[in-house]
Order: structure tokens, then sequence, then C-alpha cells
């Protein structure tokens, strides 16, 4: 039987007690006393230069929302948008890469990386929207903009795509994309509510992009595109893992009645399915021929449990989830990868969060009527 994940969690949201969920969602409070600075700074320690990227700050800022917890929210935005954006996140992209240099701590590379705007501005207009904030929902809309034409590339109608920053990734008549830079629960919320239509586009250009890379069952880290055609070469190679790993998380995360959620969790039977017989997910994976290898950490177990949960019965997904709780490394803090993508994956089978077919971020305190 299949997991009954919508149900489960409508029956929680009609039985919710009034309390903080910043409080009841304990494994938000262990990340935050491991990796997060009393100035709201998340530091990845496995790195000498104690790095805080966009990406760290754009997923806490989200996991605060999630738990209603608007003084770390708060004191994230605020270091982001202060040594990573200049003082405004209005006027500039963030840079993507702050550490030790040699001058002492700073911005170790300037250039933006797109899924990390992305998730800001997503998490700032939906907070505007939850905590009734016209202020983060108006610098969320005003970094949107700034995403749109600075990051994106239109190939005619119908078909835009995200670059992964804003310099370095167009090569000659091709452009270097990430698909798990493109989160469609995320941009479903911008191209609802867009009337313009390039942000449409851009969840349309995506989709298509996507299921187009992943015919063989398995997603790359990076691929090659013209318009028209993926393809690789010796330095854009087809391999799978670190990065490819999101994109399987973002999969299960679509609800069914979001555009192209159906085929995009069919596409992806071939990877869980080994996962599930195997019971562990593949580190390595080649989207040309589908071949799948090795044992990745423990992080990815987590980020594969909403497919999980889509594609096998309660004993197998709850196995799975406890296996992950079991042997998730949550006290030292050198393990920053691994523990975000618990969050968004252990959190997601807690039912801490959801998205609608619209995109729009779901959370049991906001049902519950609490502020």
């Amino acid at each position: 039987m299949m997991r009954t994940w919508l149900f489960a969690f409508a029956m929680m949201l009609s039985t919710v007690a009034p309390v903080s969920q910043a409080e009841t969602w304990q494994q938000w409070q262990e990340f935050k006393s491991v990796y997060m600075t009393a100035e709201g700074r998340i530091v990845d320690g496995s790195d000498a230069r104690l790095i805080t990227t966009s990406e760290g700050q754009s997923y806490a800022m989200f996991f605060a929302l999630v738990a209603n917890d608007k003084a770390a929210f708060d004191t994230l935005y605020n270091w982001t948008q202060q040594h990573l954006a200049g003082g405004d996140l209005t006027a500039r992209l963030p840079a993507w890469l702050w550490g030790k240099t040699s001058q002492g701590y700073g911005i170790i590379d300037s250039n933006s990386a797109s899924d990390s705007d992305l998730w800001i501005a997503y998490t700032l207009i939906e907070a505007g929207r939850l905590w009734g904030s016209d202020y983060y929902q108006n610098v969320g809309y005003l970094l949107a903009k700034r995403i749109l034409k600075e990051e994106t590339v239109s190939f005619g109608a119908g078909n835009r795509q995200l670059l992964p920053g804003k310099q370095g990734f167009e090569q000659g008549d091709k452009v270097k994309l990430n698909p798990s830079y493109v989160p469609l629960p995320v941009l479903a919320a911008f191209a609802h509510h867009d009337t313009a239509r390039p942000w449409r586009e851009l969840y349309s250009g995506s989709l298509a992009l996507l299921l187009d890379s992943q015919r063989k069952g398995v997603s790359p880290d990076w691929l090659l595109y013209d318009g028209k055609t993926i393809s690789y070469d010796a330095k854009t190679t087809d391999i799978g893992n670190y990065n490819a790993i999101r994109s399987y998380l973002w999969a299960g995360m679509m609800p069914s009645d979001m555009e192209g959620a159906l085929p995009i969790v069919d596409s992806f039977k071939p990877f869980v399915s080994l996962a599930i017989e195997q019971q562990y997910t593949p580190l390595n994976t080649y989207a040309q021929s589908g071949k799948m290898e090795q044992s990745a950490p423990i992080g990815f177990d987590a980020a594969l449990l909403p497919l999980i949960g889509l594609n096998a019965d309660e004993e197998v997904t709850s196995n799975w989830a406890e296996r992950v709780r079991e042997n998730l490394v949550t006290d030292r803090n050198n393990e920053y990868y691994n523990n975000v993508l618990a969050l968004f994956g252990l959190g997601w089978y807690d039912n801490q969060y959801r998205f609608n077919g619209q995109g729009e971020l779901l959370v049991p305190w906001a049902e519950s009527g609490q502020p």
C-alpha cells in the first residue's frame, strides 16, 4: 500500500497544538546549535576556511520559516544581506562563498549561485505571506526580478533556463546547466503569480530539460545545452552524485497536482527501485547509460525519503527513515551537507512542511492559527 502522506498531513494539521514549531522541531534546534553562529552565519566546518555559502544561508532561512523561528530567520537574513550582498539584497545578487582569507574573513568568490538566490527569494516571499511582512515580500520580489534578469537565458518562446550563476556558464552556443538548481516546487510559486510569462517559461523550460536529462532514470550533476540538445564533454561529464541527489529530493516534494509531477516522479523509478532493493542510495550515476554504482553518504538516504514514500509501503519507508536517524552525525560541524539533506528529507517525512500545487509552503503552525 502506497504511503498516504497527504492524508496524514491533513490529519496532523487538524490536530496540531498551538505550541512553537521551533521548539517541537528538535532536528532544527540541533542544527542551529552546531552550525549557526550568534551573528546568523551557517559555518561548514568541513572546509579549513570555515566557509559560509549562500546555499547554507538560503536553506537555513527556509528551515527557520518552516519552524516558525522568526528570531533565527531575522538573524540569518541580516547576516546574508550585510555580508554577501553588500547590505542590500535588492541591489545585487549575494556572493556564493565567504570565509577565511589571507586578509581575514570576507568574500572568497563574488559570483552568485542561482539556486540559493531562488531559495532566498522564495523564502522571503513566503515569510512575508505567512508572517504578514510586506518588507520581506518586497525584498523577495525584487530579488526574484534580478534573478530573471541576471541569471536566466531564453532559447525562444517557452524555453527559458536558469544559469547556475551570473558569470561563467555561457560557452559559445551552449550553456552549462545544473539540473538540481531548479527545484520545481519553488519555481511553481513564481510561475503561479507570473503575468509577464518569463517565470512560466522558466518552469516549462526547466521541466522539459529535467525530463530530457533523466531519460535513463538518473540525473546528472551538470550538462551542456544549446536550446535543443543536451550534451557532455571531457569537463562536463554525465556523472551525477553530490549535486544530483537534490534532483531526487525536489522531485519527491512535488504534490501530485503540480504540473509535471507524475512524469518527473516516474522518470526516477529505476533509481529509487535499486535503492530500495539494495537498502542504500547509489553514490554515482551516469545519465547516458543509467549505470549506478557505490554507496552514498547517509545524507543521500535522507534526501531520497520523499521519493521512497511515493514508491514503497509505510514499513519500508519507516525503516528507511529510522536508519537515517541512527546513522546521521549531528554533533560536529563537518557534516554540513548530510545534515542539510536530512533536514529536508526527515523534515518532510515528519510532516514539518509540504508544498501545494501552486508552490505555496504549507506548515502546521500556520494552519493552527499561531502567529
